[in-house]
């Protein structure tokens, strides 16, 4: 993962669906707006989004980003581990409320701190475990703070690999299905 050239970088990994669900052009416009140039953008994917993103990062003239073609499964941790923190955004719509975006639980497991642009449950879940920092979806300055906070508070940084770890650990597929098991086998027994 060293021939990606992020040494020295703060690196905000989206690895994923580039789809319309996901806001990728807000992520785009907010880090051309970006002063630090000491953080970079991974996006690793494909989907229906990607041109009109890569069309806007064009015209934005973004320096700050990498775009990557999609990667098979298993590769997905070595290019999460070249991460300093991973991106999980969706539009602002009251019908993800109630969604749990598998990539909360892949960066967990990773110990990558989640900056997470989703509200209801998703969001909840986040500031239960002190997994991450959460921005409002699409909006720009609660977007850039919270990534620089992250870059800049080593402290807050340390506690969300914790937390991270912790929300990892609760989530263990195995660990839940044992939990299903003992919940079926009492259901049996009425």
């Amino acid at each position: 993962m060293e021939k990606l050239g992020f040494g020295g970088k703060f690196v905000v990994g989206y690895i994923g669906t580039h789809g319309m669900a996901h806001g990728l052009d807000f992520i785009v416009r907010a880090a051309a707006q970006l002063k630090d140039p000491s953080i970079h953008f991974l996006f690793v994917g494909d989907g229906a989004e990607k041109e009109r993103v890569l069309k806007l990062a064009q015209e934005k003239r973004l320096q700050n980003a990498t775009f990557l073609d999609p990667i098979p499964k298993e590769k997905v941790p070595a290019y999460m581990s070249t991460c300093d923190a991973a991106l999980v955004p969706l539009k602002k719509s009251d019908t993800f409320k109630t969604v749990l975006p598998s990539k909360i639980f892949e960066a967990a497991a990773l110990q990558r701190p989640i900056i997470l642009g989703v509200e209801g449950q998703a969001k909840e879940l986040v500031e239960k475990y002190g997994a991450g920092v959460c921005f409002e979806p699409e909006n720009c300055g609660d977007f850039l703070k919270a990534i620089v906070e992250l870059k800049e508070n080593v402290g807050l940084y340390k506690n969300i690999q914790k937390g991270c770890a912790n929300l990892a650990q609760d989530f263990q597929r195995k660990k839940l299905a044992m939990q299903m098991l003992k919940v079926i086998e009492e259901a049996a027994v009425i």
